[in-house]
């Protein structure tokens, strides 16, 4: 007996056109209109299609052709439509397209399209096939056909269209139609399977026990009638008789050890080609290849499962093989670490707190000391200003041969190159949280994260002007921010995306990352390096990205998860972790 699962995407209803489905009595079929038919017209046309269904006598592929034929003629439909249908009839597929419609089927893991366009084919039907009914406005919005590929990983119907919902919906998804139909067996026969299955099960042990129980009888038979004389005899019935248990017991073993086999083998199939479809589509579909990584990594943590240390070898094969496709496609690299400098070679007791980059020189704050730490990373020497009003700075910055220094709840210190310290900037009322500053050209930018702004202060004779609102009309949409970055353009760090603005307008700049959960704690670009990085300490990696956004690769190392600040120039991350600066290569 034949049984069918299907479910349907339907995309938002196109404005002066129709699109619509049929699924019953063995019939399958979709329509698309672009236009001439309204959805009142169309579904009043698809009932009156069902109704013919219901004494539809299909002989061969030319009479099916001519049904469908019929029905276009008969209501008149316009030249714009595009279908793909199928029919079954004594175990045999008909399939017809018109227009842009076309069909695919999923047999056995093998996907192709089977017609397209004015075609139509015929084929015997087998349990498990999957067919997929659609138009190319569906395939557009899709991406492409090799997109369709990689959506069945063993998934009902309605699973995969759950999944398209989410992927696809408001993209541009208007008309778009797509008819998923898999062929599923009977529910009595999976009952029959599974009684079967469990006799199977239970067969091995009622062996041992029916055996047992024999011997036991003749062995007390004999007993009484046999007396000493017999007694060497039974020691042999005896020792045959465990033989015979135990070959039972070890073919019960070796049926166990060829259904782990089984398992292994099955995971290893999924699970390559899982890895092969995250390859083919990470170039236009990054979230999609890593969505099937982990999917790969289920299959594997589930025969982890069920075979226990029975196959570890073979579940540590499979793990390596997801992370060698895994950093393959997110371009991730782990990179050592080493010192660069020492602050306590230099003084007693230092303990770096955050960076701020210039050029070449890297500023350190020194909270506990009230100093600020200037390094050149060329010459590794240290020079140093101190003042008080370090000790409660919260931020700092540098230009040309002074420092400013941002201390909560009082405002914008300049520390000058004689050392003496000056406030520049009052505390603003308007201030809510300030949590990083930058110098570009001379001006100030304070990020503010609490009022979601960026000040601009002008650099004058004097110190500087009034603060005026960066973002203009986008003033409050970085609320949450964490880090701010400069290199004409102004870069934004956010938890999990970096925003980029050019003469107080919002740029085109967004990034399709590698991992879900992305938690950015710090960005940093410059004019004098090509690439925006984000930092994940949670992770222990620094993201590498393009100035317009494009994800590039993934560098990971411990130092990051416990660094309290980096800066990059030269392809090199210099880390704050304490008393001590360390340096990772990132070419």
């Amino acid at each position: 007996m034949f049984n069918f699962d299907f479910a349907t995407y339907l995309g938002k209803e196109k404005e002066g056109g129709f699109s619509g489905y049929i699924a019953e009595s063995n019939f399958f079929i979709v329509i698309e209109i672009e236009e001439g038919i309204n959805a009142e017209q169309g579904k009043e046309i698809l009932q009156k299609i069902k109704e013919e269904i219901i004494s539809l006598s299909i002989q061969n592929l030319a009479s099916f052709d001519q049904f469908i034929s019929r029905f276009i003629t008969k209501y008149n439909l316009p030249p714009s439509i595009s279908l793909a249908s199928g029919c079954l009839k004594d175990k045999i597929m008909y399939l017809k397209t018109i227009g842009e419609g076309s069909i695919y089927l999923n047999r056995n893991n093998n996907f192709a399209q089977i017609i397209e366009k004015d075609k139509s084919a015929s084929g015997f039907l087998e349990l498990g096939d999957f067919f997929v009914l659609t138009t190319q406005k569906f395939i557009n919005v899709l991406g492409s056909d090799i997109e369709l590929k990689t959506i069945f990983d063993h998934r009902n119907p309605q699973e995969i269209v759950n999944d398209l919902v989410t992927q696809l919906s408001g993209k541009g998804d208007d008309g778009a139609i797509a008819l998923l139909v898999q062929h599923k067996e009977d529910e009595a026969e999976q009952v029959r399977f599974i009684d079967i299955e469990s006799q199977q099960k239970d067969s091995a042990l009622n062996q041992i026990k029916d055996k047992g129980r024999d011997f036991f009888t003749t062995f007390k038979e004999l007993s009484q009638r046999s007396g000493k004389r017999k007694i060497f005899t039974l020691a042999a019935v005896v020792a045959i008789l465990f033989i015979l248990i135990w070959s039972v017991v070890l073919g019960t073993q070796r049926k166990n050890l060829a259904a782990a086999n089984k398992k292994v083998k099955l995971t290893k199939e999924l699970v390559s080609l899982k890895l092969d479809q995250a390859e083919e589509v990470a170039f236009l579909n990054l979230p999609r290849s890593m969505a099937l990584l982990s999917e790969a990594k289920k299959e594997v943590d589930k025969l982890k499962k069920e075979t226990g240390k029975q196959k570890e070898s073979d579940v540590k094969e499979l793990e390596q093989m997801i992370k060698a496709t895994e950093n393959k496609i997110v371009k991730k690299e782990d990179k050592n670490y080493e010192e660069f400098y020492d602050l306590t070679l230099d003084s007693k007791g230092a303990r770096g707190s955050n960076l701020y980059l210039e050029k070449e020189n890297l500023n350190i704050v020194d909270q506990e000391k009230g100093i600020v730490y200037t390094l050149s990373l060329s010459k590794k020497s240290l020079d140093k200003k101190s003042a008080s009003e370090i000790k409660n700075a919260k931020r700092v910055a540098s230009y040309q041969d002074y420092i400013l220094i941002f201390v909560d709840g009082e405002g914008v210190y300049k520390i000058s190159a004689d050392g003496k310290s000056k406030r520049v900037i009052d505390k603003d009322k308007d201030w809510e949280n300030i949590v990083d500053m930058w110098i570009y050209n001379g001006n100030l930018y304070l990020l503010d994260s609490g009022n979601g702004d960026i000040y601009k202060y002008l650099v004058a004779e004097s110190g500087y002007s009034e603060k005026s609102s960066y973002l203009k009309g986008e003033a409050g949409s970085v609320k949450g921010a964490n880090s701010i970055a400069i290199d004409s353009s102004v870069y934004i760090g956010l938890e999990d995306q970096i925003v980029k603005y050019t003469a107080g307008a919002k740029d085109d700049f967004s990034t399709s990352w590698p991992e879900k959960n992305v938690n950015l704690t710090k960005i940093f670009t410059s004019s004098d390096v090509e690439k925006v990085y984000g930092w994940d300490k949670a992770k222990g990696a620094v993201y590498i990205l393009g100035k317009n956004g494009t994800y590039e690769r993934q560098i990971n190392s411990t130092i990051l998860s416990k660094a309290s600040d980096f800066v990059v120039l030269n392809n090199t991350a210099y880390v704050l972790v304490g008393e001590k600066i360390y340096k990772i290569a990132l070419d």
